[in-house]
């Protein structure tokens, strides 16, 4: 969830709760008010009452009504307001709702009980009213509140957000230099400060090592290359003894390694610091089935049975250089670590590329088999980089790689998830 998102939510929900809280209250209160009111005209009311009792005698204060209502008793009781229902001879004989004041005074040595009573359904009526415009007047303007507040948010947050669509379009490969947006808001205005300074350390740092590694690739293969032909021309010396012939094989077999493990270290740098920036729609079927040729006599040296099911015209957005080594690295990792006689199983659809091959178990645990220098004892020639680079090249287009072991079989499966992981 967006932080604009958020905002919005959190504040929605606080304007909920406070106009449900507004309205009651509002609403309580109202009432409160009319009640205290009319009490106090019921302790009017009966105030003139006992003034009138003071002044002439009770028989002659009865209204029509029967309101206030005076009778002798013998001892006083304590006044009382109480809510009653009394039916309306004029409007139907419908109930009412009533509120009572049950007091007593004393007059002429005489103890009077007063009930004096006032209609209370006008006063309800008018407190509705009052409370439903009162509350959607203060609903409306707690919805502008919002509205306003969202509005204010989405613009003050716009360079924040326009420096985070900036910072997604950043390339360290690219030529121009990143620029961020400035903004009036301080925090803002130092958050593209900072950035922009981070950005242009980052990109000295990615062009030094991008340099490194065009250097290295270039200045290392050459001596290595000129080595490893000195030493075939010594082999093909009639001089060498066979101890000389065995030491001269051992070296040879160790500067190819060393060739080897060079080229891989140096495209998984490449890799890491996304130098194969060109993708392009590639047609992962026709390369697989040429990656496929290119590794048949291999197969068949090792007397291996191929079962492909490759589907045609399956396209995936990707380096083409870096779709070939992903490739030749699955294969040639079938071919070193398949069983003499087995059976090859690859497997390419819309959504995924599964390569299967008959083996042993492997010697580690499975969390570390795309680990840098991770590899089989048996197998000393290994680089321990090939699945590594498979990893990283998945790594960085968002490809699902998985690997499972079936024990009855004895069959490993490597599968690549074709559907970006974004997607």
């Amino acid at each position: 969830m967006s932080l604009y998102s958020q905002t919005a939510r959190y504040l929605l929900l606080t304007a909920f709760f406070i106009a449900l809280v507004g309205a009651i209250g509002f609403y309580t209160f109202i009432h409160q008010r009319i009640r205290h009111e009319v009490d106090e005209l019921l302790t009017g009311q009966v105030e003139r009452t006992e003034r009138r009792l003071q002044q002439r005698p009770a028989g002659r204060l009865y209204d029509l009504d029967d309101n206030p209502h005076i009778e002798r008793i013998a001892q006083p009781r304590p006044a009382e307001f109480s809510d009653v229902l009394l039916i309306d001879s004029l409007d139907n004989n419908d109930p009412i709702d009533v509120r009572q004041l049950q007091a007593t005074v004393t007059a002429h040595g005489q103890t009077y009980l007063i009930t004096v009573r006032q209609p209370y359904f006008e006063f309800n009526e008018l407190a509705r009213e009052m409370s439903v415009s009162v509350i959607i007047g203060f609903l409306l303007l707690m919805a502008l509140s919002v509205i306003i507040g969202l509005w204010l948010s989405r613009r003050l947050w716009h360079p924040f957000y326009e420096t985070i669509r900036q910072l997604g379009s950043v390339r360290l490969d690219a030529g121009n230099e990143p620029s961020f947006p400035q903004s009036n808001i301080r925090e803002f205005s130092l958050l593209s400060q900072s950035l922009q300074d981070l950005t242009q350390k980052l990109r000295r740092q990615f062009l030094l090592q991008k340099q490194f590694t065009e250097n290295a690739s270039h200045e290392l293969q050459t001596p290595l290359a000129v080595a490893s032909a000195e030493l075939d021309f010594l082999l093909q010396s009639s001089h060498l003894t066979e101890a000389d012939h065995i030491h001269l094989q051992r070296a040879t077999n160790a500067l190819n390694r060393l060739s080897q493990l060079n080229r891989s270290l140096l495209l998984l740098a490449q890799v890491e610091n996304n130098q194969f920036a060109r993708n392009e729609p590639l047609n992962l079927s026709d390369l697989l089935a040429q990656s496929v040729t290119e590794y048949e006599p291999f197969f068949e040296h090792k007397h291996m049975e191929i079962k492909e099911a490759i589907w045609p015209d399956v396209y995936l957005r990707i380096n083409r250089q870096l779709a070939g080594v992903m490739l030749t690295n699955l294969l040639k990792n079938v071919v070193r670590h398949g069983r003499l006689g087995g059976c090859v199983g690859i497997e390419l659809t819309a959504s995924a590329l599964t390569i299967r091959n008959n083996g042993s178990p492997l010697p580690f645990a499975d969390s570390q088999l795309f680990n840098r220098f991770v590899k089989d004892p048996a197998r000393p020639d290994s680089t321990g980089l090939g699945l590594a680079l498979v990893k990283q090249i998945c790594d960085r287009y968002g490809l699902s790689l998985t690997y499972s072991y079936e024990a009855k079989r004895e069959e490993h499966s490597f599968r690549i998830g074709l559907l970006k992981e974004s997607e």
